[in-house]
């Protein structure tokens, strides 16, 4: 089993030290393993232009065409059998090139997407050879790391849920992951025996899992959350007592068990997380139909746009000057 370790923090700082503790850890189990440091890496951020969209609707692979570091990032995760991301926190939450690199995957490895390419390949007849990627469908163990200097939590507090984003369109199953908040007062973290052995386990956890099916692969984090699924503690309060993970989408009812906050989720519910294909598939939905309503209104009203719009023509523009 291949387990990719990627680091998104200054080299042989601190998310490369831990990224690299946690991967002896899974070396430990028999994995073999890579390790990537992005940060000299060039990820641009997404463009909303839809050409993975456009060449996989005409037979291709649904890859993005920007000519950046991507395709070489996203070559080893889809290589890997299991997959574990650390990002510094600079801001309350991870810098943002991972962010550019969650956009630019969730754009065109959507799995309720591209299984439905396939199903309409298939439908017309193509040979196995003309199928997406199936490295695309892998069932990928995923752990994150969220690395901040600050001792106290809360300036942290957006690092693990932006994290677990990476894992949605791909439908990784997360299995592990730690805040590694306080820093700063670690000093170094091969200072802190204690805290390298629980990185040491978080790659066991992850390489323990690689290969194993979907429904026999267990949360081993040290706290289940709020959340069966995404074990996150970020709760978006709806109404009432109705309230939703903030992370992967499920919906419950919010209650106080001996002085602790529980949340009930049904199965239904838990079915449709961002990290089941439930939740993609709805989305999925949601999108073709919405764009069934953007052909139907401007159809209908589609000549009144220049004339709406042209108010903003007046709006002047800040450009960058040439030196």
């Amino acid at each position: 089993m291949k387990v990719l370790g990627i680091s998104f923090g200054r080299k042989n700082g601190n998310c490369d030290i831990l990224m690299k503790q946690a991967l002896l850890g899974a070396i430990k189990t028999g994995a073999e393993v890579s390790f990537m440091n992005t940060c000299n890496l060039k990820i641009d951020r997404c463009t909303g232009c839809g050409a993975c969209d456009k060449v996989r609707d005409r037979g291709g692979m649904s890859l993005c065409v920007l000519k950046d570091d991507f395709l070489f990032v996203r070559e080893a995760i889809m290589d890997a059998d299991a997959l574990m991301v650390a990002a510094p926190v600079y801001s309350v939450g991870p810098t943002g090139q991972y962010k550019n690199l969650v956009d630019r995957m969730g754009a065109s490895h959507d799995r309720a997407a591209l299984l439905k390419e396939n199903q309409r390949r298939r439908s017309l007849g193509w040979g196995e050879d003309k199928m997406l990627d199936p490295r695309v469908f892998k069932n990928r163990p995923f752990a994150v790391i969220s690395v901040g200097g600050a001792r106290t939590e809360g300036w942290t507090s957006l690092g693990l849920p932006n994290l677990h984003l990476l894992g949605f369109s791909n439908q990784m199953i997360p299995v592990d992951h730690i805040n590694a908040y306080g820093m700063g007062d670690r000093v170094n973290p091969a200072f802190d025996e204690k805290f390298m052995n629980r990185l040491f386990k978080l790659g066991e956890n992850v390489a323990g899992a690689a290969g194993m099916p979907e429904e026999q692969i267990e949360w081993k984090g040290d706290d289940a959350g709020m959340c069966p699924t995404c074990h996150c503690r970020h709760l978006f309060i709806k109404s009432g007592t109705e309230v939703e993970c903030a992370v992967c989408g499920s919906a419950g009812t919010l209650r106080i068990d001996g002085g602790e906050i529980k949340v009930d989720y049904t199965e239904e519910e838990i079915k449709r997380s961002r990290y089941h294909m439930g939740g993609l598939l709805e989305h999925q939905e949601e999108i073709s139909d919405m764009m069934v309503n953007v052909s139907k209104v401007l159809a209908k009203r589609g000549g009144e746009l220049e004339q709406l719009l042209s108010p903003l023509k007046d709006i002047p523009e800040i450009k960058p000057t040439k030196l």
